[in-house]
């Protein structure tokens, strides 16, 4: 591959200018339900009547498959967040309706489009952005650039990211741009000392970069696969300790329920797959308390 200059740093003002807070999902460790709690919250507040944009910045593109598109198998010719990355497509080329399957096939007729919703499409050949942002030292502000210069006032509420399952220079891309990170983690301590490393990363990362309008914050911690004390004790105390730590930043619970699985199977999310679902109680809190209540 020949080497491909990246868009160049400029300083930030898209706080100021958007006033809205950019979400990133993170975790130093894959399969810990980001992509579900940022899929099942962004589309509740979308019902809700808050307007969104997505970033599926994750190596396996897991929230494009849910809302409709294939990120493993990319249409010849289709711009996705990589050529965003590259600086070859401008982010209206590669934003595209979120979408819920109503019929089937790959057709855009076997989906529908969910309204105030936006995704930044997926893309496998993300897998190559670490190496890529490193032949260039400023590579690493290329999403803060695009959503200071691209994303119009006032077109949305918020923005969310899907990280990948790993801390390198991608993750510092994404993190750069962003305003809170939602901290994903299960009720191990594998889990819970993965959280605490995070949280120094970023007070490193935030001096670092300080002078270019680093300001990240670990804002919000997120148990996935939660556990009831009739489980196991272990699983409970685990719980109970993130509940010292984190207090009121502590988000609610997601326990693992088979609907959740059912509902990625079928590309529609889950608060239009099984609306009256007991986890949707949950989601439906976690989006209350993440600042979207129903309007």
């Amino acid at each position: 591959m020949s080497k491909t200059t990246l868009v160049t740093y400029e300083p930030p003002r898209y706080a100021p200018h958007l006033n809205i807070p950019i979400f990133v999902m993170m975790n130093r460790a894959g399969s810990v339900g980001k992509t579900t709690v940022g899929n099942t919250v962004c589309t509740e507040a979308a019902i809700r009547g808050w307007r969104g944009l997505i970033i599926d910045a994750d190596l396996q593109t897991d929230m494009s498959y849910w809302y409709g598109y294939d990120g493993d198998d990319v249409p010849e010719g289709t711009p996705t967040i990589h050529d965003l990355m590259l600086g070859q497509a401008k982010l209206e080329e590669v934003t595209v309706p979120a979408r819920t399957r109503i019929g089937s096939g790959d057709s855009d007729d076997a989906f529908q489009v969910i309204p105030g919703l936006d995704l930044v499409r997926g893309d496998i050949k993300m897998k190559q952005a670490d190496g890529e942002l490193v032949q260039d030292k400023l590579g690493v502000f290329w999403l803060q650039n695009v959503i200071k210069k691209q994303v119009p006032e006032g077109k949305y509420d918020f923005i969310l990211i899907d990280a990948p399952a790993s801390y390198a220079r991608l993750s510092e891309s994404l993190l750069v741009a962003a305003t809170d990170v939602i901290t994903m983690m299960k009720p191990m301590r594998k889990e819970l000392r993965g959280a605490r490393a995070l949280a120094r990363e970023l007070v490193s990362l935030n001096a670092d970069f300080e002078d270019y309008g680093a300001n990240v914050r670990p804002t919000w911690y997120c148990i996935n696969d939660a556990k009831s004390e009739s489980q196991g004790k272990f699983f409970s105390n685990m719980q109970d300790e993130a509940r010292e730590v984190y207090g009121d930043r502590l988000l609610p619970g997601v326990k693992n329920a088979v609907v959740v699985a059912e509902a990625f199977d079928a590309q529609e999310p889950l608060p239009i797959w099984a609306p009256k679902s007991e986890s949707m109680k949950t989601f439906r809190e976690i989006t209350d308390q993440l600042g979207f209540p129903a309007k």
